[in-house]
């Protein structure tokens, strides 16, 4: 779990650094290893916003090869936190959440672990699997198509009458 006590901040600007395992967010530790987590926290008047950068080395599949290969991933995430019924917009984090007098922390677990996934890349490819060729036929090799048989002349005469 990834969790900031909240009364061990105290106001104004402070950074976190924090190492989760992999089991601690509910990723696999098979893909994910070497978590890190930095966090910028600005806490003031029971508000509190949150900017943090989530990087993991990620074991991936290339989609070219089917190999397994290791890729450094990261993502960055914002967020706010507001007492409930206090009217709040701002543009410059990503979502907004409530922030109650008796909250004793806040739980940034879920936001973590979605910012690593997040951040795997759509088509992965293995360094170097770009040059790669990649095979487009497979199976046996195809047997050249045998030569048309001569046209018995016998038809000639019928082909005569379909085009008049």
């Amino acid at each position: 779990m990834v969790r900031i006590e909240l009364a061990a901040l105290r106001e104004g600007f402070q950074r976190m650094a924090l190492t989760p395992s992999a089991e601690a967010l509910d990723l696999d530790p098979g893909v994910f290893e070497d978590i890190r987590v930095e966090l910028e926290l600005t806490y003031e008047h029971g508000r509190l916003l949150v900017q943090l950068w989530a990087g993991a080395t990620a074991t991936l599949e290339c989609d070219r090869t089917l190999e397994l290969f290791k890729q450094p991933i990261e993502g960055t995430y914002s967020l706010f936190y507001a007492p409930p019924g206090v009217a709040v917009r701002r543009d410059d984090v990503e979502e907004i959440r409530e922030l109650h007098a008796a909250d004793r922390f806040v739980d940034l677990t879920d936001v973590v672990r979605d910012t690593l996934l997040l951040a795997i890349p759509m088509r992965k490819v293995k360094p170097g699997a770009e040059s790669i060729p990649i095979p487009t036929q497979f199976g046996a090799p195809e047997e050249p198509e045998p030569e048309e048989p001569p046209i018995d002349p016998r038809w000639e005469a019928l082909k005569k009458l379909r085009n008049l």
